[in-house]
């Protein structure tokens, strides 16, 4: 659990970035900043919600009416700083906009969030502000705390990756895996302190084989594991903070076209992690993971789709970049994902990736889930899951079978 003195140093190290900015004030519009910085989970929907943080200290919260009570969860901010509007819309006098106006305070020069919606940038440049990145600065390296919370979420992650490989097998269906995402969230219920449910979601499946080959399609309930590789896909976010962990299986034997492609997804995964260590550039990895894979025939973009991999913190995807087009540089108490991913159109996917942790002298996996170097056939079905697989069939009315 973060502590209030972990969400004070936060809120300092923001007041230094704005002192070296020359700017009075900072507005944090987006869920993930405001819960960074107080710890105050929340769902706006159309209502909006602003945190000023001025560059001496002081912290304001606008926020709607209804969500008064609520927010005074938020870590070491006095409930007298809250301040509320009517609701949304509100007639003039009343309205967030007319709010931000009275209790505001906001001099020219502010800044506020490059992610700010367009409807509120709008308000916000009037008034003389100026959008950019300062918040995600501070989020690139994790505390010890974090890094704790991230090891939980990674924990999960692995979970998922289990119940979707004991729900696998010749001609299951997507339903069946699916289905088992209320057993991890079960878990993260009964197992975390303070437990947050607006802060905590699983999202897992397992991306049958030709589907496999898109990462970011979406799989149907009924569509079934058959020939080829599969891809799990399971996402964690517990109390704020998020992992994955995703493996490359299958559910018949391999071809010999299979088993190469899986090997030299291990071979370009086991090169980026090689690469991990503070100071190496996030540019310079992904360059040699792409470099090796066009030496091996599969360096196009059709067959590469993506770049190895991303951080980690209060979302699943967030900086650094493991791209080639990225500036970031690693340090230790970083998080990312080393995931080389090799797509083949009518084929599959081939892709493993994990929660990785930078150290002062390399990196600490986080995500251990089997199957890694050695691919992972899973073919049998015994009588618990024939009888789970009737059940989700029939809720379903999936009539489909191998």
């Amino acid at each position: 659990m973060i502590q209030d003195r972990e969400y004070l140093a936060r809120r300092r190290r923001l007041q230094q970035l704005l002192v070296r900015q020359g700017a009075r004030h900072f507005v944090a519009t987006a869920a993930e900043s405001i819960y960074y910085l107080c710890g105050a989970s929340f769902e706006a929907l159309e209502r909006p919600f602003f945190l000023i943080l001025s560059s001496d200290g002081g912290l304001r919260f606008i926020v709607p009416q209804l969500e008064r009570e609520h927010l005074k969860k938020a870590r070491a901010v006095d409930p007298h700083a809250i301040h509320c509007y009517r609701d949304y819309p509100a007639p003039d006098g009343q309205c967030w906009h007319s709010a931000l106006l009275e209790y505001g305070g906001l001099e020219p020069g502010f800044i506020y969030e490059d992610s700010c919606p367009m409807a509120l940038a709008q308000v916000l440049a009037g008034l003389g502000g100026r959008h950019q990145q300062l918040i995600e600065q501070l989020r690139l390296v994790k505390s010890p705390a974090e890094i704790q919370m991230i090891r939980r979420a990674a924990h999960y992650a692995d979970m998922g990756v289990q119940e979707l490989f004991r729900h696998s097998y010749y001609g299951a269906t997507v339903a069946e895996g699916f289905a088992r995402s209320s057993k991890v969230m079960q878990a993260i219920i009964r197992e975390t302190p303070h437990w947050d449910a607006l802060s905590t979601r699983v999202l897992m499946a397992s991306f049958p084989a030709p589907l496999s080959a898109q990462p970011h399609s979406v799989p149907a309930v009924d569509d079934l594991l058959l020939d080829g590789p599969h891809v799990t896909l399971v996402l964690t976010r517990v109390n704020g903070y998020a992992a994955e962990s995703e493996r490359t299986y299958f559910t018949a034997p391999l071809t010999s076209t299979e088993r190469q492609l899986f090997e030299l997804m291990v071979r370009a995964r086991q090169l980026g992690l090689s690469l991990l260590h503070p100071g190496r550039s996030c540019a310079e990895i992904d360059a040699r993971v792409n470099q090796f894979l066009a030496v091996e025939g599969m360096g196009t973009p059709h067959q590469r789709l993506h770049r190895i991999g991303h951080g980690f913190g209060l979302g699943n995807h967030e900086g650094p970049w493991l791209a080639e087009g990225s500036e970031d540089v690693l340090q230790a108490g970083m998080l990312v994902s080393i995931e080389p991913g090799l797509y083949v159109e009518g084929h599959g996917g081939y892709r493993h990736s994990d929660t990785v942790l930078i150290t002062d002298d390399g990196y600490e996996l986080l995500t251990r889930a089997p199957g890694i170097e050695t691919p992972l056939v899973l073919r049998r079905r015994n009588v618990k899951q024939r009888l789970f697989g009737h059940l989700v069939r029939r809720s379903l009315g999936i009539t489909r079978s191998a």
